[in-house]
């Protein structure tokens, strides 16, 4: 019995070191995204009053079985409201830290507000199905305005940093403004 129990450790150890290995070295989720073109329109803003308070908006849409995206519709305003998703397969992050646990679909919310001239006014990110404990969103925020909005407009160029903490975004993704 003693020499079953080992060796059904060992087994489990070494499919986990495996699973883990072949986490790390998978660059699934980790490649840079195409986000995608979904809306664009004129005449509107930031729904700041939400973004602002961000957490609890977001609770309290999910409290009321709302889709947690109103909190990124646009209101009226004087600029051009883009919106952007990327969607890809990752593994997200589990409770107990599963190393093999499946991989599942991720948006990333990118919404954009420009000038007349498609300068770039401001801008936010997030990751819709996020799922971190101690639940902290990662909502992050354009810090480089005035960045002309074109095709293939890597992420990197907005400087997007967290918005409670100030860190940096650490993914790269380019936009995708036509349907070509």
């Amino acid at each position: 019995m003693k020499y079953l129990i080992i060796v059904l450790l060992s087994c489990f150890c070494g499919y986990s070191v495996h699973a883990q290995i072949q986490t790390q070295g998978s660059s699934t989720g980790q490649d840079a995204k195409t986000y995608i073109l979904v809306a664009n329109k004129l005449n509107t803003d930031f729904n700041y009053k939400l973004l602002d308070n961000f957490e609890r908006s977001f609770s309290d849409l999910v409290a009321e079985n709302n889709s947690r995206e109103l909190i990124f519709n646009p209101i009226g305003g004087k600029y051009h409201y883009y919106k952007f998703i990327a969607t890809y397969k990752a593994r997200g992050i589990s409770p107990n830290s599963d190393p093999a646990k499946p991989e599942q679909t991720f948006h990333n919310i990118l919404i954009l507000k420009t000038d007349d001239q498609q300068k770039i006014v401001d801008g936010y990110h997030f990751v819709l199905e996020w799922g971190e404990k101690p639940l902290s969103y990662p909502l992050f925020k354009i810090n480089s305005a005035g960045v002309p909005l074109q095709e293939g407009l890597s992420l990197k160029q907005l400087n997007l940093k967290r918005v409670t903490d100030n860190s940096d975004f650490d993914s790269d993704g380019k936009i995708k403004l036509s349907s070509r």
